[in-house]
């Protein structure tokens, strides 16, 4: 991260240059929220910000999650980042705050409130930088050293999150995060199952399980954790725990291609009212009850192709709201095989797209190896029928505002396909 150092000495030589006058464009441009992303992509690749979680955030999903405290932010509350990156967010609750006539006298009374930790040294030295500039955009008057001014901010220090203990913990009134959203090794402890999960769900865990009762609470968090069904027992544990609401916030930024949610609440010993997730769509009937869905059984990059010479269908090769009845791919598969008539629906799917499920009707008398792309829905009387109607609910409208209220993620999962109502 000594990558980043360059940024840094910008940002001292901006304050050391300071004496009676400044640019107070290039000062805002400094602490300018919705630029910070854009400042770490000309010093780190896509693939360390990814290796290192860091995607700042900008000034909308800032204002969202400071304005989602339900206790304001006041001179004897203690705001806690703990994975702060260079600041914004402790920028944005410091905005809260109240600036005297001294620099020195502002950052003292900052630095009481505001804390912060990061595991990476330079994206600290930065949000103590961009708080100095941002009290000195706010019109407090240079009257101390950077050494000095540094020192107002004990709190904002050098640490990893998952180091925190509870002694540390006990005087913070309000907790504001937007943890990094990389996989890591699950802690395989509690509900946490084996294999890799969104690092965002292991640092939130790992906060309310030591914080004080009436903390208040604001996180920024990737859409898998409300949705994903991996996540069920991390969804359970958080309603147990939070007294709260979830506001879809939607994409994280224009370059950072990850749909995020705000939970914000307080934290109440025994909370029994559970968090409501996403919202229930009542239907006499769903998906599931007339189909049985499954993932396609073929994982195309490790079949060894043996076996019996099938028909091959996979994303590329079907056609979306039509109906399939020659093929024109074969492929060796000794696993399950589907026989028609079926649905196979897209997993991949986002947001943004004109239907969320696109689907296509299989058919024909020949058993088939699908690929596991494809979300297999197979109706449970064996009727063409019902596939086709099963394609006109996925054509609907009410279909997509059902899954993009349910799922933001990138790809659909069995459950929430089950789920969709046949209207």
């Amino acid at each position: 991260m000594n990558k980043f150092n360059p940024h840094n000495l910008t940002l001292t030589s901006f304050f050391d240059s300071i004496i009676d006058s400044y640019d107070q464009d290039l000062l805002q441009e400094m602490i300018n929220l919705d630029t910070a992303d854009s400042v770490l992509r000309k010093f780190l690749s896509i693939d360390e910000m990814r290796q290192f979680g860091s995607f700042f955030t900008g000034q909308k999903l800032t204002s969202l999650a400071v304005d989602g405290f339900s206790a304001p932010i006041e001179t004897d509350s203690v705001v806690l980042d703990p994975t702060c990156g260079t600041g914004n967010l402790l920028i944005g609750c410091s905005r809260k705050l109240a600036v005297s006539e001294l620099l020195s006298e502002t950052l003292v009374s900052w630095g009481k409130v505001l804390r912060g930790y990061d595991i990476h040294g330079a994206f600290v030295e930065a949000t103590k930088l961009r708080l100095i500039l941002e009290a000195l955009n706010r019109g407090a008057a240079k009257d101390c050293s950077l050494d000095q001014a540094l020192l107002c901010f004990p709190n904002i220090k050098v640490a990893d999150a998952l180091s925190i203990e509870i002694e540390e913990l006990r005087d913070v009134t309000h907790l504001l995060m937007n943890p990094p959203f990389s996989n890591w090794d699950s802690p395989a402890n509690e509900y946490w199952k084996a294999g890799k999960v969104n690092a965002a769900g292991v640092v939130f865990d790992h906060f309310i399980r030591r914080l004080s009762n009436g903390c208040i609470i604001s996180a920024i968090l990737p859409d898998v954790l409300r949705s994903g069904s991996r996540y069920e027992g991390w969804r359970e544990f958080v309603s147990e725990k939070v007294c709260g609401d979830i506001h879809i916030a939607g994409r994280f930024n224009e370059k950072t291609d990850v749909d995020v949610f705000l939970l914000a609440g307080e934290l109440k010993e025994a909370n029994s009212t559970e968090i409501v997730w996403y919202e229930y769509t009542e239907s006499e009937l769903s998906v599931g009850d007339l189909f049985d869905v499954c993932i396609g059984p073929l994982v195309a990059y490790r079949d060894p192709q043996e076996g019996t010479l099938s028909p091959y269908i996979h994303a590329k090769n079907t056609p979306v709201w039509g109906a399939i009845r020659t093929f024109d791919e074969f492929r060796k598969f000794k696993g399950r095989l589907i026989n028609p008539p079926f649905v196979v629906i897209r997993r991949t799917s986002s947001p943004s797209d004109k239907n969320r499920a696109s689907g296509a009707i299989v058919l024909g008398d020949t058993p088939v190896a699908v690929e596991n792309h494809l979300i297999v829905l197979k109706p449970k009387n064996l009727k063409v029928s019902h596939c086709k109607k099963l394609i006109r609910t996925l054509r609907e409208s009410k279909t997509n505002a059902f899954i993009n209220g349910r799922i933001r993620c990138r790809h659909l999962t069995v459950g929430v396909v089950k789920d969709i109502p046949i209207w």
